[in-house]
């Protein structure tokens, strides 16, 4: 038997990450959106007067925390795009540059996945979903289907999860929060080291 060591590239490392992150965002996404009203609450921690978790369905129409970037959703749809295809093209560059560490790599992955998620979100939720309404659960209608609620580029963000102090948020806003903070807080120096490198 052999004991030789898997050695998984960077580039093999971050669709894995990707794959598992969008899987995890559309299954629990979907699960929401097709067994729940808007508003409903379907679990709550309470402890010490303090609701620490609540798992509450919403849509989002814009950005992070319902915010619009210039009224637009189609335009924040493309936005989205546009950033997708960048952090993409930028990782199959640094797949070349044996100096990026793991974790660097790693934290590129995760804000891609988490783009890619919300993204999906918006390009075909509108066209495959009934409105979802305070009192009505949304039906899966398949792409373009009857009673579909928007068109393509239209499709409204689905968030559930909430912690104390916390925007209402889904996976896939959490992966570009992890992504985002280790790049700021723990891999300053690689970001710094290529800046470098490129000028």
């Amino acid at each position: 038997m052999s004991n030789a060591k898997v050695s998984v590239s960077n580039g093999m490392m971050a669709m894995i990450v990707v794959a598992i992150i969008l899987l995890v965002d559309q299954i629990v996404k979907i699960w929401v959106k097709t067994h729940m009203s808007i508003g409903e609450t379907v679990c709550e921690w309470t402890a010490f007067d303090i609701t620490w978790f609540r798992m509450t369905f919403i849509e989002n129409n814009g950005a992070a925390g319902g915010m619009q970037l210039f009224g637009s959703k189609v335009f924040l749809t493309l936005f989205r795009l546009v950033a997708i295809v960048f952090v993409g093209y930028y990782m199959w560059i640094l797949t070349k540059k044996e100096e990026i560490s793991r974790g660097f790599y790693l934290s590129l992955a995760l804000i891609l996945a988490g783009a890619a998620g919300n993204l999906i979100d918006s390009l075909f939720y509108g066209l495959c979903f009934t409105t979802s309404t305070y009192y009505d659960v949304s039906q899966f209608v398949g792409l373009a289907g009857e009673g579909h609620y928007a068109g393509f580029l239209e499709g409204r963000v689905v968030d559930m999860f909430e912690l104390p102090f916390t925007f209402i948020w889904n996976i896939a806003d959490a992966a570009i929060t992890i992504g985002v903070a280790l790049l700021i807080l723990v891999y300053r120096k690689d970001l710094s080291l290529l800046s470098k490198k490129s000028d």
